[in-house]
């Protein structure tokens, strides 16, 4: 009886320890997946550098298209500054249309091609020795005479240290070919028919080259204030980007406003994700 109730014991214990066990397999396979659920869920998401959200972003295009409007605007008025600071503006109208008189505009410039100041600069009649007006030169090396008749007239410029050069030019079109002055005796005049002959800028195509930059550096200000507008439109990123790297061109004050420019396009590529046609892609 009593190894019976041994035998029955042992065989009772052996039963609840294999349902212990039974029972402790779900758990450990549960456990095991929950400790594992967490590096799924680390595996699949992968954040950004710069999370940014909607309203987020869309303040960010705002700043942009500010950065580039500025950047454009400063463009804008840079080749202005440069269209007003043309010599041709010295120039009277008489230009375009028969006057009895007219205004002459000249520089006078050492053979390095620097402007010389306070040159001595006399206008006489042809064949004549009559000093008729005189002036000299200003900080740039310009000179300027007004109300002259348009007929043949000859220049004569005096400045110490420098050869006396004469000219002889006609009146007519307000413009006088830079007269270049070599370093010599003074007392000694020479005839100024062949110098400037080798080439080189004349001040018709310095008042060209000048009011070309002036005006391309207008209308590249324009396509950057454009591409601000693009911008808060939010249609086409590739565009706008286009637009944008066209107004660098713009060389507000020389590197501020390039320096803008550039800034807006950088930010402008976090929130390209805003622009229709790249959420198309």
């Amino acid at each position: 009886m009593a190894d019976k109730s041994f035998e029955e014991r042992r065989a009772a214990l052996r039963q609840r320890v294999q349902l212990q066990l039974d029972n402790s397999e779900p758990d450990s396979n549960n456990s095991s997946e929950s400790v594992s659920a967490p590096d799924n869920n680390r595996e699949i998401i992968v954040k950004p550098m710069i999370d940014l959200d909607y309203n987020e972003q869309e303040k960010l295009r705002m700043i942009v298209a500010l950065l580039v409007l500025v950047g454009s605007i400063l463009g804008i008025i840079s080749g202005g500054i440069l269209l007003q600071g043309n010599p041709d503006e010295l120039l009277n109208s008489s230009l375009f249309r028969e006057v009895e008189t007219v205004d002459i505009t000249g520089q006078i410039l050492n053979v390095d091609g620097v402007t010389l100041q306070n040159a001595t600069i006399e206008l006489f009649e042809e064949n004549t020795v009559i000093v008729m007006v005189s002036t000299t030169s200003d900080e740039n090396g310009y000179f300027q005479f007004e109300d002259i008749k348009p007929e043949v007239m000859k220049l004569r410029v005096i400045m110490d240290g420098y050869y006396t050069v004469d000219r002889e030019f006609m009146a007519e079109n307000g413009l006088v070919k830079p007269i270049t002055m070599k370093e010599g005796d003074t007392s000694i005049i020479i005839r100024d028919d062949t110098l400037g002959s080798e080439g080189g800028w004349s001040l018709e195509a310095a008042v060209a080259l000048s009011t070309f930059l002036g005006v391309l550096t207008i209308i590249t200000g324009f396509v950057g204030i454009q591409a601000s507008v693009e911008i808060r439109r939010g249609k086409q990123y590739r565009r706008t980007q286009y637009m944008a790297g066209i107004s660098l061109f713009s060389r507000g004050l020389i590197w501020i406003g390039p320096i803008l420019i550039l800034a807006g396009m950088a930010l402008n590529t976090l929130v390209k994700e805003q622009y229709e046609d790249y959420t198309e892609d």
